[in-house]
């Protein structure tokens, strides 16, 4: 088989991906690198086995790139979406060079895809340009695409086919009956479910993202800067000719020396933001909706439409019937990321109340009507509590009986006030929660992409392997 890596400047996903690039190579797999970028490329030589072949695009794009040649109408500004947001205030990202890199990109991926012939493309789920042109390729040759997020199971990783999850999910749901599902499975679904909706635990990549959000001073940023310096310094002596095909290698630059100062002013912010929250009321009649850290994928690509969250609000605020309150809640690890005239125009909206994100999450959808949600994870949540979800974006869950597809927010109106009218009733919550439960642990791989980064690696990386294939065996059937 023939592993196509599709590699970025992305630390954590770079060393699990060069992990599990050994271990298919020790089933004598070929492993093909595709480098977005020179700095991913300089980075990922102790990551990976020596034998992988690797392509460069930079490389590739210097030689062999046509101005000409256009990209066909199926691919549209909606891939580059999610780079643009990134990428927008780091660089120079007008109507011109934004062309160029979607250009350039299915140009090379084109050539990749036609002369390589790859069995499976791997990475995160599609999250930027990159690895959205990459997609679109498996798409139109059927390749299988594989991308890895960390699962709300402990110990587990998610392994999607689709940008916002992996098709078996739902298939397996609605095959699976409580016959088919033992005693062992059967506790475990109860035990996950309260620890879960309780937050006594909470998945592994939250420990990560919570220890990853936290300031950890100059001396860190140093050691980053040390480390980094030799690729730095290659990449800059070779600038001049290689930076126009390389837009990843000019943004992580200037990311990285605008560090420190926005660090700095997000620790400011999260302080002095303290005093925009107000807690719950036990006497108002709301529906919860939880903000979204930004930017990233799980609104810039699975609800792009509605990523202007501060714009959804408002919409949802004034589709809500009298005389509801619409509680928009804090995302933890996102204290000191938005601007103040962001909080400003949420509390001016009448009917609209800003929740810190230390309250209850479980208080406060009992106590709520309903979910309205981009793809938050509160959402599913709320499913297994037995509220109604009203989900905007495209998610894993929303196959759970409770969660509704909402397209606009006139549609959003109209099942709020039917819902209302006619009550929402769950019938046979627990059977639902349990199949819902073991149908998607069952669709996952053991192991915890994390680990990747630590010393004392506990992953089974040949049983992360051996799952992944079986998983695609499952796909194409």
């Amino acid at each position: 088989m023939k592993w196509l890596f599709l590699v970025n400047n992305i630390d954590l996903m770079m060393e699990f991906l060069g992990k599990l690039a050994f271990e298919a190579s020790k089933n004598k797999d070929d492993c093909v690198l595709v480098c977005n970028s020179k700095m991913a490329e300089y980075r990922k030589v102790s990551f990976f086995p020596t034998q992988a072949k690797v392509i460069s695009k930079v490389d590739w794009l210097a030689l062999y790139y046509d101005h000409a040649t256009k990209v066909p109408p199926d691919i549209s500004w909606k891939e580059f979406f999610a780079t643009f947001e990134r990428k927008a205030d780091l660089m120079n990202l007008d109507y011109q060079h934004s062309v160029e890199i979607v250009q350039q990109l299915y140009q090379f991926f084109e050539f990749v895809f036609t002369t390589e012939k790859p069995d499976i493309v791997v990475n995160e789920a599609p999250a930027n340009v990159f690895n959205s042109i990459a997609y679109y390729f498996c798409q139109k040759y059927k390749i299988p695409y594989i991308g890895f997020i960390g699962s709300k199971f402990r110990d587990k990783i998610d392994v999607y086919n689709k940008p916002h999850t992996l098709s078996l999910y739902e298939k397996t749901f609605k095959g699976l009956n409580d016959k088919d599902i033992s005693p062992v499975e059967l506790q475990f679904a109860k035990t996950f479910i309260e620890d879960f909706t309780s937050h006594k635990k909470l998945p592994s990549y939250m420990d990560f993202q919570f220890e990853f959000s936290k300031l950890k001073g100059p001396s860190r940023y140093i050691k980053r800067q040390i480390n980094l310096a030799p690729h730095f310094l290659k990449y800059l002596s070779k600038r001049r000719l290689l930076s126009k095909f390389d837009y990843e290698s000019e943004s992580y630059i200037q990311y990285n020396k605008m560090r420190p100062i926005r660090s700095l002013i997000r620790e400011f912010r999260a302080i002095y933001y303290k005093k925009a929250y107000k807690k719950m009321d036990k006497v108002d009649q709301f529906f919860l909706y939880p903000l979204h850290f930004h930017p990233e994928a799980s609104t810039l690509v699975l609800a792009t439409y509605f990523s202007d969250q501060l714009n959804s609000i408002k919409n949802m605020a004034f589709s809500l019937p009298f005389p509801y309150k619409l509680y928009v809640k804090e995302h933890p690890i996102a204290l000191g990321t938005r601007s103040a005239d962001f909080y400003r125009q949420i509390k001016k909206l009448p009917n609209v109340v800003l929740i810190s994100s230390k309250e209850n999450n479980k208080d406060l959808i009992e106590k709520s009507k309903g979910i309205i949600t981009l793809t938050s994870t509160v959402g599913m949540e709320a499913a297994l509590l037995g509220k109604p979800v009203y989900v905007l974006g495209d998610v894993f869950y929303d196959f759970h009986p409770l969660c509704q597809k909402i397209k606009s927010f006139e549609q959003l109106r109209l099942a709020i006030v039917k819902d209302i009218s006619e009550g929402v009733h769950a019938e046979s919550l627990d059977e639902i929660n349990r199949r819902f439960i073991i149908s998607y642990f069952i669709n996952t791989v053991p192991g915890d992409v994390v680990q990747a980064l630590k010393d004392n690696d506990s992953n089974d990386y040949q049983e992360i392997y051996k799952t992944i294939t079986k998983i695609i065996s499952r796909i194409n059937e």
